[in-house]
């Protein structure tokens, strides 16, 4: 199947303005924003990175299979910290957030970090 990076981008403008509707209701609610604008913008990110890296990965070669495997392991050591540091701001109350608001900013963080590494991982090598 084909995909053109255009596509992706299409996607990334459309998941950014589902993400701005989230908010803006969270906000004229007078509450703070709804726990799926996160995952909106992680959305986002992801359709952002993929027109980026669809001429990458276009081709099943060596240097696809490259950037993946360097994405991942640094994304891995990445959600690491991210698990420290919310663990220990929630263990020493430096932060109040519910069970659903973590759930979905670890979703969020990790469907961020994974594909921004590989952008990186795509730019440097």
């Amino acid at each position: 199947m084909k995909t053109n990076p255009k596509v992706f981008f299409g996607f990334g403008i459309l998941f950014s303005l589902f993400a701005a509707f989230f908010f803006f209701i969270g906000i004229a609610a007078g509450e703070e924003p709804i726990p799926q604008s996160f995952i909106m913008i992680s959305m986002a990110i992801m359709a952002f990175c993929l027109s980026y890296l669809q001429p990458h990965f276009k081709e099943k070669d060596e240097r696809m299979k490259r950037i993946r495997e360097k994405g991942m392991f640094y994304s891995y050591f990445a959600l690491l910290v991210y698990y420290m540091v919310l663990s220990l701001g929630l263990q020493l109350d430096l932060m109040q957030m519910t069970a659903i608001m973590v759930v979905n900013l670890m979703i969020a963080l990790t469907i961020s970090t994974v594909f921004i590494s590989m952008v990186i991982v795509a730019k440097t090598h």
